[in-house]
């Protein structure tokens, strides 16, 4: 069986905001100031705007978080400034939200374990699990192959170009190596070797009376 529910919050499971997201829907436009909301399926909802001008890069968050002991509400307005660093392909730069928490940089923020505030998986007190980490062997494949049809299906919405000036792009060699991850998880899940032992070896009664 798989591990007992421990408490420990997923990536996937808690509000997030990805940076590459962000920027896709127009947010974080050069000489601009861009602002929406932005909604979860668990209902929360906050505000966003950013800004991008000569002297200022951020972005501001505006939400109401409800205390789940005395049912209050409180108004959260928090601020990013952001980071931009040189590209490793010599071309542009690259942009970072600074954690308020940890001081790290990183491209995506989370709001977990009841807390009022966005941070970076290193800026809570509890540590920011992925689903494959929190799941026991039974499920550990599933968690695999679902990962890999999630990260396929970012790949799907973006350019559909496999070659440029007749070379493999990276991008296509990632679906290539993803097809096989997809398909290697998908064989051993559904293998025997990978199943608690009584379900195994009650399945090889019923093969074998």
């Amino acid at each position: 069986m798989g591990r007992p529910y421990t408490g420990a919050d997923t990536v996937y499971q808690c509000p997030r905001l990805e940076l590459a997201m962000l920027r896709k829907s127009g947010y974080f436009t050069k000489g601009a100031i861009v602002s929406g909301t932005y909604s979860w399926s668990n209902g929360d909802t906050i505000g966003i705007t950013t800004v991008w001008n000569k002297d200022d890069l951020y972005m501001e968050l505006d939400y109401t978080r409800t205390d789940l002991s005395t049912g209050e509400k409180e108004k959260i307005v928090q601020r990013f400034d952001m980071v931009t660093r040189p590209s490793n392909l010599g071309k542009g730069s690259i942009m970072y939200f600074r954690c308020p928490v940890s001081n790290r940089l990183c491209r995506n923020l989370y709001r977990a374990y009841h807390s009022k505030t966005f941070r970076s998986r290193w800026g809570f007190s509890y540590r920011l699990y992925y689903p494959s980490q929190t799941c026991g062997k039974l499920m550990r494949w599933d968690e695999v192959h679902w990962g890999a049809e999630r990260k396929l299906d970012r790949l799907h919405l973006k350019r559909k170009t496999s070659n440029y000036r007749g070379i493999q792009t990276k991008r296509s060699k990632r679906k290539e190596r993803l097809f096989e991850v997809l398909e290697r998880s998908d064989e051993i899940r559904w293998s025997g070797m990978f199943w608690p032992k009584r379900l195994f070896g009650a399945l090889q009664e019923m093969r074998n009376p």
